[in-house]
């Protein structure tokens, strides 16, 4: 869904509102996912925590990839572009939103198309795919 990259951006907001971490796994199973988080802008209004990557759904405040996207979110403001993988057309609501609080974005993509039409049969960069 074309949200996820726009909530990355958002994840303080979760510890900010105590809804990261989960208190107790049984959070998990009892409901508690089914949170509604409708003060993300541009964000659908029935949003729940469920719809959120998975490793929103942990106990531990020290979780590497949930702290991992705060602060990369939180270093893309003072980059002087940001670069996406994606093309205008597909992902405009996404970009429309994050290009009120980021440098200017740039899209590049789909970098896979790019790849398998651009790169000689013979060639060995056909093994990496459109690995970054």
């Amino acid at each position: 869904m074309w949200f996820h990259g726009l909530a990355y951006c958002y994840y303080k907001g979760l510890v900010e509102r105590g809804l990261f971490p989960l208190k107790e796994e049984a959070q998990l199973t009892n409901g508690y996912l089914d949170t509604i988080i409708n003060w993300i802008p541009s964000m659908p209004k029935d949003l729940r925590l469920r719809d959120l990557q998975s490793f929103v759904r942990t106990t531990d405040p020290d979780d590497i990839m949930f702290n991992f996207f705060i602060h990369e979110t939180t270093a893309m403001s003072q980059a002087s572009a940001v670069i996406i993988n994606t093309f205008d057309e597909l992902d405009a609501p996404l970009l429309d939103a994050m290009s009120k609080f980021l440098p200017p974005i740039y899209t590049v993509g789909p970098l896979h198309l790019t790849v398998r039409n651009n790169v000689p049969e013979d060639s060995p960069l056909l093994g990496i795919g459109s690995n970054l």
